[in-house]
């Protein structure tokens, strides 16, 4: 999946950083990486690839939710469930799914529904765990 990940970047323009941690990395490691990356403004997206057991609020809010690219933050979720995603980053999946229920006529089109487009300049790092 990284190699895919680079050559899709590498197509786009976007630079990509992979940080991979210790499969037996602790909460508070994986989370002082999270807080290194929010604050390199070289860094412009995260996209966290780790385990299920390791997706708990305080990992997940521990990034900014303006470099939050797959939506998981308790604040871009909560903007998307009151119908805000125009103003934050959705997750792919979510992201999908809103432009189907657009296309069937479920909900209306109005504004843009996400940034989640990312601008060619931008530089995104995944951060996940060797296992």
């Amino acid at each position: 999946m990284q190699e895919i990940n680079q050559n899709l970047a590498e197509e786009t323009g976007l630079n990509i950083t992979h940080i991979c941690l210790p499969p037996d990395s602790s909460e508070a490691e994986i989370i002082d990486e999270i807080l290194k990356i929010n604050e390199d403004t070289r860094i412009h997206g995260l996209a966290l690839q780790i385990s299920e057991n390791l997706f708990s609020n305080k990992v997940l809010n521990a990034l900014k939710p303006e470099k939050d690219v797959d939506g998981v933050t308790d604040i871009n979720l909560g903007k998307l469930v009151r119908g805000d995603a125009h103003e934050c980053f959705v997750s792919p999946v979510a992201k999908a799914v809103i432009e189907l229920l657009e296309k069937s006529g479920r909900i209306g089109c109005g504004e843009p529904r996400s940034r989640h487009c990312t601008p060619a300049w931008a530089t995104r790092a995944k951060l996940h765990l060797k296992i």
